[in-house]
């Protein structure tokens, strides 16, 4: 199992990414598939990383390779350069790309129906409403992916001009937390993986969640891919879908179990330790089931609809004729 992070490319590539040229990517079931993070391995990716541990992928004859990027929207970009067959990024920030009619790259699953990103600031001062934003420093893991975009859209919503906040880069961890103590933050982006570790330290955290009303998390992949090689895309979704199913059906014991196998296969930070680790892939899970088990990974369409509309209202995509999402290769998984 390919361990490696893009993070460690050379220096003098100016983060290049080394990859297979434009092209090269292989594929079909029995060759590689490679599948792109927009951040560092977590339980949030779970359902991919068990798939791939428990034998999932291995039984249709797929053979997954698993990489770390550098972002949500880098994930888009790499897919429409052809440099990773699939990837997993969030619905606005894709959506508003689709839109831009420059490339093929098409969800072809929806994995959290909704955003999994949290607002965290400090229990004496907390920030429970979007417009108590203006005027702050607000942290981010990374500029134009979609921690911006659901910020973006969540200050389009409140009516709140976005050039008052303030944006700094930050890591995704205490680290942050402990700027907000310093003064230097006001709040900062996270998920539910930040939350386990704020609250395993006895942090005096408050959390605002950023449903933003778009779809949180999507599966991408170039739409003439999708077609030449649709066997490997059912074969993806196929393995997700299980793994999810699985997952959801078990209690604290099994999903421990469940987290020790992904650990064997995977470098993934912080699972040593087990009760931050289960709190995290309790939270994720709920993501992934929140339209259902019957639902899992199926890209629901009153819910595009809505988000784009929403996007389209607060300035944050361009109208399109484009089709925003497909339910072919999911359709065909889940027979």
């Amino acid at each position: 199992m390919n361990r490696r992070s893009f993070l460690g490319a050379a220096a003098g590539m100016a983060g290049a990414l080394m990859l297979p040229a434009a092209g090269t990517v292989q594929a079909a079931p029995g060759g590689k598939f490679t599948f792109l993070t927009p951040f560092t391995l977590s339980l949030a990716f779970a359902p991919v990383l068990y798939a791939s541990a428990s034998g999932k992928f291995k039984a249709q004859n797929l053979d997954l390779r698993v990489e770390v990027g550098r972002g949500a929207a880098q994930v888009v970009q790499l897919a429409a350069a052809g440099q990773v067959d699939a990837g997993r990024t969030g619905g606005a920030n894709y959506m508003s790309a689709r839109a831009q009619d420059n490339s093929d790259v098409i969800a072809f699953g929806t994995i959290a129906q909704i955003s999994p990103f949290v607002v965290i600031s400090a229990e004496r001062a907390p920030i429970s409403d979007a417009r108590e934003l203006a005027g702050k420093i607000v942290g981010l893991a990374s500029f134009g992916g979609s921690m911006e975009a659901t910020l973006n859209l969540m200050l389009a919503h409140a009516g709140v001009d976005p050039k008052s906040v303030r944006r700094e880069r930050v890591a995704d961890g205490p680290a942050s937390f402990a700027m907000i103590e310093a003064g230097r933050l006001h709040a900062f982006f996270g998920n539910t993986s930040t939350v386990s570790r704020l609250r395993a330290q006895k942090l005096a955290i408050s959390v605002m969640h950023a449903d933003d009303g778009v779809p949180g998390q999507v599966y991408v992949a170039r739409e003439s891919e999708l077609t030449a090689n649709r066997e490997a895309y059912v074969a993806f979704t196929r393995g997700v879908v299980q793994a999810v199913r699985e997952l959801a059906t078990m209690d604290d014991v099994a999903l421990l179990q469940a987290i020790a196998l992904m650990g064997r296969a995977f470098d993934i930070p912080g699972i040593d330790k087990t009760d931050i680790a289960l709190q995290d892939l309790r939270g994720n899970r709920e993501l992934w089931l929140s339209h259902g088990e019957g639902q899992v990974v199926r890209n629901d369409p009153k819910q595009w609809q809505e988000g784009s509309k929403l996007l389209l209202d607060a300035g944050l995509m361009r109208a399109t004729d484009r089709k925003l999402y497909t339910n072919d290769i999911w359709e065909i998984a889940v027979a």
